[in-house]
């Protein structure tokens, strides 16, 4: 008898063609946004979390256990001895990519004419570039010679600044005893990552140069690793620490989730934000659904009212309305998802590059909007739908259920 409800409900869909495609370009319509909008909410985070872990955070940073508790004010004093010999102790672990050693301080930068406030970075240029990407758009003869004053400067810096590769800079600063520390540098090179928060804020020297500037003789205020996939995280932060803990009792572990917990942060109320944009969407499915349904029932109460009389029993008549539900809420699910795959692969592969203007004023660096789309989330949205569905249509087979036969048989048979 089961079957015989399905089918008797799927003959209902076939026969009124007109209220099916209403319905179901509803469903359509909404599996077709979820599944695009899943797709770019993930990519777009995903590109985000990668490109910070890029240009900013790694997957690990290394510092004095002190440190974090200042890290706002970029502290000199607590500082990592010897930082080579922690990168060699910790090149065992998992997935290990490299490491690299850095200085972090704050400082002003001039030209004689303009002065600003900037975060000047000493690093190792080799190691640099095998851990992060701040310099793949720097050709070689740009980067970075050991122990030479020189520096790279963002692009929104030297436009700001008009100063371009091989003028001159002031840069002032005091070092880790307080002394007041004043010195030219040649602008090597000029660095672009489509961040302009970054470009505006963050220079480099070499580490030699930053260790000598500092009076930091063979110490670093933090060390970045990278690892092959952040993926591999808990592993590796698992080995790393271990080492750490065993070596170096005055050093911690940081890994790019705390270090960008103000960006997961944002992500994750953007999401809520996005969450409330898909329940809008759901609750006008059910309501078209339930308002459709709910006029089929008056339309096709006499013969719901001969289906009774020949033996269908209340829960059956529920039943044949519900699966109505489904087989809409299903037609639309898969002509949604089918619409969806053209705009999912192109999204996906190709994207969309964002405008220079716009990328300028995104608080966190992002180069292309880029969907990320899995076989999951066809199915994820399929079961949505089918959901809604049911919902939409449980109002309406109550109702259908509850007529009396006498009632709906005084109609006549339509």
């Amino acid at each position: 008898m089961k079957n015989k409800i399905i089918k008797i409900a799927l003959q209902n869909v076939i026969k009124h063609k007109r209220r099916t495609l209403f319905n179901a370009l509803t469903f359509a319509a909404n599996a077709f946004a979820l599944v695009t909008l899943i797709g770019m909410l993930n990519g777009m985070y995903n590109s985000i979390y990668e490109r910070s872990i890029d240009l900013q955070t790694g997957h690990f940073k290394i510092y004095h256990k002190d440190y974090l508790e200042e890290k706002n004010r970029m502290p000199l004093e607590y500082n990592i001895d010897h930082p080579e010999q922690v990168i060699a102790d910790i090149q065992s672990i998992p997935y290990f990519v490299g490491a690299a050693p850095r200085i972090m301080h704050n400082g002003i930068i001039s030209n004689t004419r303009n002065k600003t406030g900037i975060a000047v970075m000493g690093i190792e240029m080799e190691q640099e570039l095998i851990t992060t990407k701040l310099f793949e758009k720097i050709p070689p003869p740009e980067y970075l010679e050991k122990n030479q004053g020189e520096i790279i400067i963002g692009r929104r810096l030297s436009e700001l600044f008009k100063t371009g590769k091989a003028d001159f800079l002031l840069f002032y600063s005091q070092t880790i005893h307080k002394a007041n520390n004043l010195v030219d540098v040649v602008v090597k090179g000029i660095y672009s990552i489509g961040f302009d928060k970054m470009e505006k804020s963050i220079a480099f020297v070499p580490l030699a140069f930053a260790q000598e500037f500092f009076d930091m003789d063979d110490k670093a205020t933090e060390i970045i690793v990278r690892i092959k996939d952040r993926k591999y995280l808990p592993q590796a932060q698992v080995a790393l620490e271990k080492i750490i803990q065993a070596k170096y009792s005055m050093l911690v572990v940081s890994n790019w989730k705390q270090e960008a917990s103000d960006l997961i942060a944002g992500a994750q109320a953007d999401y809520v934000s996005y969450a409330v944009i898909f329940a809008i969407l759901l609750f006008l499915a059910i309501f078209i659904i339930m308002n459709t349904l709910t006029i089929t029932v008056f339309e096709r109460t006499a013969e719901i009212g001969t289906l009774r009389a020949i033996g269908l029993e209340t829960g059956q008549v529920r039943w044949m309305f519900l699966y109505e539900g489904i087989f809409l809420a299903l037609i639309g699910a898969i002509i949604g998802g089918i619409l969806a795959i053209p705009m999912a692969y192109y999204m996906n592969v190709v994207g969309i590059s964002m405008p220079a203007e716009f990328k300028d004023k995104m608080p966190f660096p992002i180069e292309a909007m880029v969907s990320k789309n899995v076989w999951w989330d066809w199915v994820l949205v399929t079961g949505i739908c089918l959901v809604t569905g049911i919902i939409g249509a449980i109002l309406p087979a109550n109702r259908a259920a509850k007529i009396k036969i006498v009632d709906a048989l005084k109609k006549g048979v339509r």
